[in-house]
């Protein structure tokens, strides 16, 4: 059995509310599989960065969260959620005087893409997907918490991830990765204040399918189609190569999904 510091024990002088080991990066993923088998009944995650930017929850505002994300699916939870930040903001605008008219304008829902137009364009192959999580390389030590459910898409609840800048709300997450985790098999492996990480059982195996996830993550993680369009311009690829194309391209057959919030 690997030993365990009991919740309350400080990790770089910030008390963990959850039992918890310190393992160096190169041994996470290891370590994480092992507490999986010896402690079914709860949920190992990596955590990174400033433990003192999480916020405390209490079980009750967990549970509060969780249950927010079983009102809808993910993409609906996050237009509502936008929907609602673009109508605050455009009720404090209004009440300035002498803004610009380009400031005042209505919300519009997100694009939907065409999987045929997508899966008709020649695909860049192959292409390398990584399998190794980001604190894999690190000779830092790194925390992992077990969080107390069997379900891995609750995790964001449990740290109230999400709800600034343009990263959605915490239940839009849980409600992605409860998705995720029935149609793929995806499970939250690692997350810090500002990523996360999802190992994928079962891989996106059709193209149509890709060109759908490819446009679900994009919109969820905006982030991600710039990284795309730079990488396009980096390779050197002609622009009928869109970055949705490159995108569905590496998510077909990839076993390890990131996203990052800037």
């Amino acid at each position: 059995m690997i030993p365990l510091f009991s919740a309350g024990t400080t990790f770089n002088d910030v008390p963990v509310p959850f039992p918890h080991v310190c393992v160096m990066g190169s041994a996470a993923r290891s370590t994480l599989e092992n507490l999986r088998h010896e402690h079914p009944a709860e949920t190992p995650v990596i955590v990174g960065g400033d433990l003192d930017q999480w916020p405390t929850l209490s079980p009750e505002e967990v549970e509060e969260l969780i249950e927010r994300s079983l009102e809808a699916d993910g993409w609906s939870l996050q237009q509502a959620y936008e929907r609602d930040l673009h109508d605050r903001q455009q009720r404090r605008l209004k009440e300035i005087k002498d803004v610009p008219e380009i400031l005042i304008r209505d919300w519009k829902p997100p694009e939907t893409v065409n999987s045929a137009e997508v899966t008709n364009q020649p695909w860049p192959e192959p292409l390398y997907r990584s399998t190794d999580l980001t604190c894999a390389d690190s000779s830092d030590m790194v925390l992992i918490v077990l969080i107390p459910t069997v379900r891995p898409w609750e995790a964001a609840a449990y740290f109230g991830f999400g709800g600034s800048s343009a990263c959605p709300a915490p239940w839009v997450h849980v409600a992605y990765a409860r998705e995720w985790s029935a149609r793929f098999g995806a499970r939250l492996v690692s997350l810090t204040p500002d990523t996360l990480e999802f190992e994928v059982a079962r891989p996106i195996t059709s193209r149509e399918d890709a060109a759908a996830m490819a446009r679900v993550h994009e919109y969820y993680c905006c982030d991600i189609a710039d990284e795309w369009a730079a990488w396009l311009r980096f390779e050197g690829l002609p622009d009928t190569t869109s970055s949705i194309v490159k995108h569905a391209a590496y998510l077909h057959g990839a076993r390890l999904w990131q996203f990052w919030w800037d």
